[in-house]
């Protein structure tokens, strides 16, 4: 009886986007090695391990999502484990979402963007109403500018670490 399966597994930061093509395609023939069929693959990206494997602090996530028979599963649980190039996987046994559950998902993803992207039109609305009645009392008008540009100024700086934290990273992966 075929079950339905999720496999998480996190590749080295040091293979790149062919070795990494590489590796994907790899682990694809073990799943069709052992009669699997692969509903869904996605490349959840790189990020910094909680902890070192092996000396190795970044990884990228892999996510497959599959059919297999349990007995040929255990099988390519072993076989994962012996390839080098899969720092740490987990396998889990995952219940198959039916359109109407995909559908259900999809809008409560969209009713929760469609609220966030309300609540920031009453912030900036009442940012601005805010503005308009200091203006019109005499206070200086450019109070408010002021914080304008130095939360932009805040931005840029957290912007620009961030860029920064992404050369010493790629340094240290080179």
């Amino acid at each position: 009886m075929t079950e339905h399966y999720e496999l998480l597994y996190i590749v080295p930061i040091k293979f790149l986007d062919d070795d990494l093509q590489k590796i994907t395609e790899q682990v694809d023939v073990m799943i069709k090695k052992f009669n699997g069929e692969i509903t869904k693959q996605d490349n959840l990206g790189k990020q910094r391990l909680s902890y070192a494997i092996n000396d190795i602090h970044q990884g990228t996530y892999v996510l497959v999502e599959y059919d297999m028979d349990k007995a040929n599963n255990k099988q390519l649980d072993d076989q994962l484990l012996l390839t080098p190039e899969v720092l740490r996987h987990m396998i889990v046994c995952r219940k198959v979402k039916t359109e109407a559950e995909v559908k259900r998902q999809e809008m409560i993803k969209e009713g929760m963007r469609k609220s966030k992207e309300e609540e920031l039109a009453e912030i900036e609305e009442k940012e601005k109403d805010g503005v308009k009645k200091e203006e019109l009392s005499g206070v200086e008008s450019a109070k408010p500018i002021v914080t304008k540009e130095k939360e932009k100024s805040q931005r840029s700086t957290l912007e620009e670490l961030d860029k920064k934290l992404d050369e010493i990273l790629t340094d240290d992966i080179l």
